[in-house]
Formats: C-alpha cells, structure tokens, sequence
C-alpha cells in the first residue's frame, strides 16, 4: 500500500514562492551622449552674442566707425575675435578718443575668451 501523500508543509510553499526575480533584458540600445551637442549649443551662443552687439554698435551707432579708421578690422574682428572687438570698441566709446590705462584690462580679458573659445572649438572639432 502506498502511503498517503503528505501536504506540503507551510514552509516548503513559502521557499517555493520566493525565489530570486530574473533579470531584466539588457537592451541593445545605447543610450545617446547628448554632451557634445549641449557644448556646441553653448558655444552657438557664447559666440553668438558678441556678434549681435557688433552688429548693433555697426547700425545704431557711430562707436566702432570711431574706434576703427576702417571697417576690415571690424569685418576680421567680426569673424575671428568678436569679444576682443566689441570690447575695444565699448572701452573706446567710454573715453571716445583712445583705449588707455584700465581700458586695456577688458580688452586683455575680451582676447583671452577669444583664444579660449578658439581652443575650445579646435578640440571640439577633432
């Protein structure tokens, strides 16, 4: 005779039910670095505002017409150095006959952003 089959005991269900959860699926997709495009944004803007000053010392005013003898430097400035022109220009138009004295030090710090923007574009670019 077959002996009756016993009920699992309370204990023997519970480790029966808890038991470790799977893993989820790894995804295959990557999540995007959206890094760089927020430093060239950025950068957009950083070298965008000093352009836009330029142009509305070039339209509504006469100061970069007085600070440059012609409009190439500006042009150049423009292009290349716009936070070294648009200060040299706004350190002219406080004194409006020359940048002396103290003048210089925006003008020196207007070159570093320059070079700072041009270095970090150069790496950005790589």
């Amino acid at each position: 005779m077959n002996p009756l089959p016993t009920a699992p005991s309370i204990a023997d269900a519970m480790t029966q039910t808890f038991q470790q959860l799977p893993r989820p699926p790894k995804h295959l997709e990557e999540k995007k670095n959206t890094d760089g495009l927020i430093a060239l944004t950025l950068l957009f803007v950083f070298a965008l505002f000093p352009r836009m000053w330029i142009l509305g010392f070039w339209i509504f005013g006469g100061q970069l017409g007085d600070a440059y003898s012609s409009w190439i430097i500006p042009a150049a400035g423009f292009i290349l150095a716009p936070w070294t022109t648009l200060l040299y220009a706004w350190m002219w138009a406080i004194n409006s006959n020359a940048v002396t004295g103290w003048e210089w030090l925006p003008v020196a710090v207007g070159a570093l952003l320059d070079l700072w923007f041009l270095a970090i574009l150069a790496r950005l670019t790589r």
